[in-house]
């Protein structure tokens, strides 16, 4: 468990493997938020953490997602099983999928396989409608008097909201902010890029949840992938262009024969070269070890953005110009 200013708490979730997937845990006196679930795995650290803070499962008393994909979302049922007081705080286009999981985990199925999910998921357990809250935007979450505020951040998915917190004007970000892992921080910067996990990838979108990110002037972001940033302005800016340039790479790779393939290819060489111009000093195999999954997730969004799209080039110049 790692301590930052203000309450707030990072839990490694230990999804798939160690510095991947964050759960956020705010206290405020003897009330206590969650941010993100990962898997139903994570349960066992949020328990063990309030153990170490002398808390108890009752003094959860909201648990919000910023999206319902399965590495952020996956644990729902089984959190809000564990903490009796809480309820659970998701953006009302992922409101159906928390009271019944089955279409959420059948899509997750039908990319990863039955095996995959059985291992890492388990069954998701479905929640009560009436433990759910609708998170419009600009709803506030009152925790204690601490102010949590949900805006909507579309771009990433159409269901992605971020959390704005009064106290420590922090930002809970989810995946609209970008990706960064420990392995890859130089000099105490994070390098950070996008995701555009299927299938609601928008660029259009993403940059205007950007901006907005930028224009509450956060002291501090919190990624979900993972941990916390604090040159926002640089990597707003860098976000912006990385953007840019995976949209070039979709559509440069619209005609080739295998478009997933051939993205994923154009997208590893792009990101070691960012990488190791950043500063990384790790060898290209090290590099894509990381976040060659990262890829061909991102690969797979940006392709189904292409068949979207009515004609790439026209797309093209339409999110650059």
């Amino acid at each position: 468990m790692k301590s930052y200013n203000n309450g707030i708490y990072l839990l490694d979730a230990h999804y798939l493997r160690d510095n991947l997937a964050a759960v956020y845990m705010l206290v405020e006196g003897d009330s206590v938020a969650l941010v993100e679930t990962a898997n139903a795995a994570s349960l066992q650290y949020v328990l063990d953490a309030l153990g170490e803070l002398n808390l108890t499962p009752e003094a959860v008393k909201y648990i919000l997602l910023t999206h319902i994909h399965l590495d952020h979302a996956g644990g729902a049922g089984s959190y809000m099983a564990a903490f009796p007081n809480a309820q659970l705080v998701v953006h009302p286009k992922g409101v159906r999928h928390m009271i019944d999981p089955s279409y959420l985990e059948a899509g997750v199925v039908g990319v990863y396989g039955q095996e995959f999910v059985d291992k890492v998921y388990g069954k998701l357990a479905p929640i009560a409608a009436s433990r759910i809250i609708k998170a419009e935007d600009g709803l506030i979450i009152n925790l204690n008097g601490r102010e949590l505020i949900c805006r909507d951040t579309p771009g990433h998915a159409n269901h992605h909201n971020i959390i704005v917190d009064s106290k420590s004007s922090g930002i809970f970000s989810g995946d609209i902010f970008g990706v960064a892992y420990p392995e890859l921080i130089l000099a105490g910067k994070n390098f950070v890029f996008p995701t555009t996990t299927p299938v609601n990838f928008s660029p259009e979108k993403m940059l205007q949840s950007i901006d907005l990110i930028e224009s509450l002037a956060p002291e501090a972001v919190y990624l979900t992938h993972f941990g916390q940033i604090s040159d926002i302005q640089q990597v707003a800016n860098d976000l912006r262009r990385m953007i840019a340039d995976y949209v070039a790479i979709a559509c440069e790779s619209a005609g080739a024969s295998d478009v997933v393939a051939e993205i994923t290819r154009k997208l590893e060489e792009y990101i070691v070269r960012e990488a190791q111009g950043f500063g990384i000093d790790l060898s290209p195999e090290r590099i894509l070890e990381l976040i060659g999954v990262d890829m061909q997730i991102n690969a797979q969004g940006l392709a189904v953005w292409l068949r979207q799209t009515s004609s790439s080039r026209i797309c093209f110049n339409r999110v650059l110009h």
